[in-house]
């Protein structure tokens, strides 16, 4: 059995999300403010173990303004009294009910013949033997909406009126939460369920990224520690009681023994003291005893400590010295052991188990991120037959790497209503593409090898090679300011490699720059050649093959802004810094040619002088720099991020045309 789609509406950011959850771990991505913590966090408010209310804010700002257009289509409403218009006041009132908007959390469960389905005997709902689906939907709904928009616009009418804040005042007062079981076969057949049906049902365990897991130093620090009293709190419960727990009572009982005679001779002269206090005048003080009621959870509480060796000796320190990310993982560790003795205990059990763990990455190296999912999956298939499903928010491209594109679920923003999608389908559909198995194990391996982070970028930037790499930053802040304020991914993919990435940045749907080089060839032998070269070929197969989808350099040369673009997507390669100037091959001789004047200037000043001088000599004009730009360049091929650091000590440089035009784009 198992939890196989969640469907979101009108929550926060996600107008309409459906979710198809993987049988063992899902991951959640997507940019910042892309809907994966609320997705989250409306499973808590439905399903958790506190009854988290609602706010009027939990409505996307459409819903809200949709309450607004309610109030004012009732009134226009009233103003229909006579009989004759008793129809158009009739659907003036309808139209505005079915403004009036809802939550809606709606989880499609499959089984098998051979589970047990007790926990599901109130939610099945249809006679066909074909069907192994259930449905359950919990909503947040105004159940009397015409005492809702009644009331709303009786207020209205107040002299000193915000709609706002009457809204927010009275929103728990006509917005419920209810919970229904839906046919699969005909969803107009309900039945209306409680919330402890629905929570016997799919049981939830959250473990967010904001814990109070701190390195306050000394032994303030006490995270871990409470979180081994909660741990025992579940294992000396009525049921499936530990054997050690036992020992610790009896412990505590013999203590508690020896404590009262001791009480009893201390406090004994005080007790003295108050039998005779106001004899004569007052009824006198009953003796007290004061006895030692020892529980084993009020001496764990704030009584005990977790401690670690120090390496040297048997020395323990506190736990408040140990570091971020070792807390961290522990803490993450006990809650997923908890959830399973929670599981263990439970009588019946919950037909589903979803384990929700927020940005597990904090905290945690790199190597750690690659191997969290697995250790997971080892942990609960050790357990076995405990089928919990993971669903993991996340940030790391390391994590998204290890899990594979099957797993993750990509919250899109990029539109304002936003979408899910299934980067399973992506997968399904790159495999029947010509080299697709070739370009998804390029992918896999290169998000292994590689800090890919393009699943949570507002843009993304392709680049050839590290001389570009390491000056766009400053490239950026002269001829793009604007892109510093944004989350800019910026991908390596050398000169062939950048098509690869083709299918997947179209899936995503995030806005995209390639900058590459126009790489002119001759026709007849394939050898590099300047682009004015008679019928000279691009070799660039991003160029050939994607955009603008061009091979000869004439071509390239004419295509205008426009047809460099596709969708979310934009190729710039070299063409002239100026009207009938030269234009270059290489990024290195665009930068020169663009650039002629103050290299010539400093000269004598750069690390790489040496390719320059065999070329123009030790004094050149700017002009022959310019026109000797494609010989330079040839030599500095072999030292191209040396290059780079020496314009990184220039003052008074330009960023080559096609480069800032493509980056003013992206702007």
């Amino acid at each position: 059995m198992r939890l196989t789609h969640a469907e979101v509406i009108n929550f926060r950011a996600l107008d309409k999300a459906n979710v198809r959850i993987d049988l063992e771990t899902t991951l959640i991505v997507g940019r910042n403010n892309s809907g994966k913590t609320s997705f989250v966090n409306l499973f808590e408010k439905f399903l958790g173990e506190d009854d988290s209310r609602f706010t009027l804010e939990d409505f996307s700002t459409r819903r809200i303004a949709d309450i607004e257009q309610a109030l004012r289509i009732f009134g226009e409403a009233q103003a229909y009294t006579s009989e004759s218009d008793q129809e158009t006041r009739d659907g003036l009132v309808a139209k505005a009910y079915e403004l009036v908007p809802s939550i809606r959390l709606g989880l499609t469960i499959e089984y098998d013949e051979d589970d047990d389905l007790a926990p599901l005997t109130d939610v099945i709902l249809d006679l066909d033997d074909a069907c192994f689906t259930v449905k359950i939907e919990a909503a947040l709904e105004a159940p009397r909406p015409h005492d809702f928009l009644k009331d709303f616009w009786t207020a209205s009418k107040r002299q000193t009126f915000d709609p706002m804040k009457w809204l927010r005042k009275n929103f728990s007062d006509y917005f419920t939460s209810v919970y229904r079981a839906i046919s699969p076969v005909d969803e107009t057949v309900t039945r209306e369920i409680k919330r402890s049906a629905a929570q016997a049902i799919v049981s939830v365990k959250f473990v967010y990224a904001q814990t109070k897991v701190d390195d306050t130093p000394g032994d303030k620090a006490r995270t871990l520690s409470k979180t081994f009293e909660t741990y025992y709190k579940i294992k000396s419960g009525p049921e499936g009681r530990h054997q050690s727990v036992e020992h610790i009572e009896d412990a505590l009982a013999a203590a508690s023994m020896e404590l009262d005679t001791g009480y009893e001779a201390l406090f004994d002269p005080v007790f003295e003291d108050l039998r005779s206090f106001g004899v004569g005048t007052i009824t006198p003080v009953e003796k007290p005893r004061i006895v030692s009621l020892m529980e084993a959870t009020g001496i764990l509480k704030g009584s005990t400590r977790l401690q670690y060796p120090s390496g040297e000796g048997d020395f323990h320190l506190p736990e408040g010295h140990n570091g971020l990310g070792y807390s961290k993982l522990i803490f993450t560790i006990l809650q997923i052991i908890s959830f399973h003795q929670a599981y263990e205990r439970a009588t019946p059990k919950p037909a589903v188990q979803v384990l929700f763990i927020e940005e597990p990455e904090a905290h945690l190296h790199p190597q750690m991120q690659e191997v969290f999912i697995r250790n997971i999956q080892d942990f609960i298939r050790r357990k076995a037959p405990w089928d919990v499903q993971v669903v993991i928010t996340t940030h790391s491209s390391h994590i998204v790497a290890s899990g594979g594109f099957h797993t993750v679920r990509y919250f899109d923003r990029s539109k304002p209503d936003g979408k899910v999608k299934d980067l399973s389908t992506f997968e399904a559909a790159v495999k029947k593409t010509v080299k697709g198995d070739e370009t998804l194990r390029f992918l896999r391996q290169y998000m292994v090898l590689h800090r890919c982070d393009m699943f949570f970028a507002d843009k993304v930037i392709l680049i050839e090679g590290a001389a570009e790499r390491l000056l766009l930053p400053e490239m950026v802040r002269r001829c793009a300011p604007d892109l510093l304020h944004q989350y800019v991914s910026v991908i390596e993919v050398g000169d062939a490699y950048a098509i690869r990435f083709r299918e997947l940045l179209e899936f995503l749907s995030v806005k995209t720059l390639v900058i590459t080089d126009i790489d002119s060839v001759s026709p007849e032998d394939q050898k590099a050649c300047m682009p004015r070269t008679e019928q000279a070929i691009t070799s660039n197969s991003t160029l050939k093959n994607w955009l603008p989808g061009q091979t000869s350099i004439a071509k390239l040369l004419a295509v205008d802004p426009a047809g460099k673009e596709h969708s979310h997507v934009r190729v710039a390669y070299q063409i002239p810094e100026k009207e009938s100037g030269v234009c270059a091959r290489s990024f290195e001789d665009a930068f020169i040619i663009a650039n002629a004047a103050v290299l010539a200037r400093n000269l004598r000043h750069l690390t790489l002088k040496r390719a320059f001088v065999q070329v123009v000599g030790a004094d050149p004009a700017a002009a022959e720099v310019e026109a000797n730009a494609f010989a330079i360049a040839k030599r500095l091929s072999k030292h191209k991020t040396d290059f780079a650091f020496d314009v990184m000590l220039l003052d008074g440089w330009t960023v080559p045309h096609y480069i800032a035009e493509g980056l003013q784009w992206l702007a």
